[in-house]
This record gives C-alpha cells, sequence and structure tokens, in this order.
C-alpha cells in the first residue's frame, strides 16, 4: 500500500481575536490568502517576511467560501450576501 511523507514546516496563528479561517488560494507570487469569517475579510500572509495583512470586506456577513485568481486578482464568492468581490494586487 502506497502512501506519503508529510514534513511539518510550522504553524502560524491567524491574526485578530476570533479568527475563523474557510477558504485557501496561493497566487501567481507565492502569498497564501483565505478568507477569515470571525474579521469578515481576506488575510493575505507573505511566508518570506512571515507578515499577515488583512483586507476588510466591504459587504457585512460576507461569508467567502471560495477564492480563485488570476495574475494580479484574487477574487471572492460571498456567499452570505451574494457577490464577488475582487482584490488587485499590483
Amino acid at each position: 500500500m502506497g502512501g506519503f511523507e508529510w514534513e511539518h514546516s510550522g504553524q502560524r496563528k491567524l491574526p485578530g481575536k476570533n479568527p475563523g479561517a474557510y477558504a485557501v488560494y496561493v497566487d501567481d507570487r507565492d502569498k497564501v490568502w483565505l478568507s477569515d469569517f470571525g474579521a469578515n475579510a481576506l488575510v493575505r500572509f507573505d511566508p518570506v517576511k512571515e507578515a499577515f495583512e488583512v483586507f476588510p470586506l466591504p459587504s457585512s456577513g460576507a461569508n467567502v467560501r471560495q477564492l480563485l485568481g488570476r495574475v494580479g486578482e484574487v477574487w471572492g464568492a460571498e456567499s452570505g450576501v451574494d457577490k464577488l468581490v475582487v482584490i488587485r494586487t499590483p
């Protein structure tokens, strides 16, 4: 029976008082994006700098459950309010 080896490379505590991570996406520059229900925000993690940046969402209760993107853009589906949100990155 085949298997795989998992290498634990560390964990990072999410910012905020009550984080609730849901969707995860890695962009073209290897930045890690996630939706945070607790902060009603999208969060970007830079693994080189080991730093988080929080992008508050414009709609209360957005509940982004899916993140996708293309070069220079990260898109989220705000399932709580039936909207799309985009963050354009330089």
